[in-house]
């Protein structure tokens, strides 16, 4: 028996009560039919119909119960975030004493494991309680399934049902410092994260953001009068500052590019959480980024990097032919040793190539691969 079946045992388990009850019937039942007493009989039927009606009991206590999260929130894999269970009674009557175990899927950690009780369901109202888990992985995982136990106010049966949530969760990679500048860049950035320009939206830009409440110290030709008049409340114009040059971030897909490293574990994991960084670090410093992982279109950043994100998240390898680079533009190609279009970007003027690191050397297309540099580029 484990500790947390430990915990959950009463000093008279739901099995020993039924036990005793039996016993007690067959008692009864025997004393009945030898002195003929029919009051004896009519004990016996009634325990017996009050095992029934427990049964019944516990198992109709969960019958219209809905579980779910509410408010399922995005998470950045690796970090923990908390999780708001529902419980909803959907019947008429209430229902009270409810136990649910959250039973994560693979990848899933659910920190400090709690047994959530709940108390009293009314009808249509919901009940919440908070856990908090981790997720391993990028990717859209599902919360996995719940045992929900229920009890007759005697406690001779429990009933259990095990229900599968149907949300699920977006799952961001976790950025992984990589710095390299943007390619034709006039300056270059600072890669210290205790000092980066997190400067936009502002009020010295072109492009309209969005309106926030008026603070002692703004200007007043930034006041928005419209939203002002219909609020009654000062606003003030925030807009998006001009991006400078930057560049596009190439990401090699292809399934031939990529290997295994670990568990459930790929080299294109490793790409994403660089490719990441980079997109996230560019754009704090008011560059333009264009995101490209053929065979899909280049996708232009403007300011918002949340659909990156969304991609870098669900991004799977595939196909694609690739025949040239400078067409594009010039930027930073993430890459691994094993890419089949390894000598091309090497070729492409204007392109820093980026090869994820690997511990022993590599013979590839006739090109014999010396230790990576510090930055981890390949010029």
């Amino acid at each position: 028996m484990t500790a947390h079946e430990e915990e959950r045992t009463t000093i008279l388990a739901p099995r020993l009560r039924r036990t005793a009850i039996i016993t007690a019937s067959l008692a009864f039942l025997a004393v009945s039919l030898v002195l003929g007493n029919e009051l004896m009989f009519l004990v016996t039927f009634s325990l017996l119909a009050l095992m029934a009606l427990a049964k019944i009991f516990s198992q109709w206590t969960l019958r219209p119960l809905q579980f779910g999260a509410s408010g399922t929130p995005e998470a950045v894999e690796g970090q923990t975030v908390s999780l708001k269970l529902r419980l909803v009674n959907k019947g008429v009557l209430p229902r009270y004493l409810v136990e649910v175990d959250l039973v994560p899927q693979k990848g899933v950690e659910v920190i400090e494991p709690k047994h959530l009780v709940f108390g009293q369901l009314l009808p249509h109202q919901p009940s919440e309680e908070t856990v908090k888990v981790k997720f391993k992985h990028r990717g859209l995982h599902p919360l996995g399934k719940a045992v929900l136990c229920a009890q007759d106010p005697l406690g001779l049966f429990v009933a259990m049902c095990e229900v599968q949530t149907s949300e699920q969760v977006l799952v961001y990679p976790y950025p992984k410092p990589l710095p390299i500048d943007p390619e034709g860049a006039t300056e270059n950035l600072r890669w210290d994260e205790s000092n980066i320009r997190t400067s936009f939206p502002s009020m010295i830009g072109d492009e309209f953001w969005g309106v926030r409440p008026y603070q002692t110290g703004d200007p007043l030709r930034r006041i928005h009068w419209k939203i002002t008049a219909h609020r009654g409340d000062l606003n003030i114009i925030q807009t998006l500052p001009s991006f400078r040059q930057g560049g596009v971030i190439l990401l090699d897909r292809h399934p031939s590019a990529h290997r295994p490293i670990g568990e459930d574990e790929t080299t294109l994991d490793e790409l994403v959480r660089y490719a990441a960084f980079l997109v996230r670090q560019w754009i704090r410093y008011h560059r333009q980024v264009i995101f490209w992982a053929p065979p899909e279109p280049p996708l232009k950043v403007n300011g918002d990097w949340h659909p990156v994100w969304r991609n870098l998240a669900l991004i799977e390898p595939e196909l694609f032919q690739l025949r040239d680079l400078e067409s594009v533009g010039q930027g930073v190609v993430l890459t691994t040793p094993y890419s089949p279009f390894l000598s091309l970007y090497l070729r492409a003027n204007g392109w820093r190539v980026f090869v994820l690191p690997v511990d022993e050397l590599d013979e590839i297309d006739g090109l014999q691969w010396r230790k990576i540099t510090n930055d981890g580029t390949v010029r």
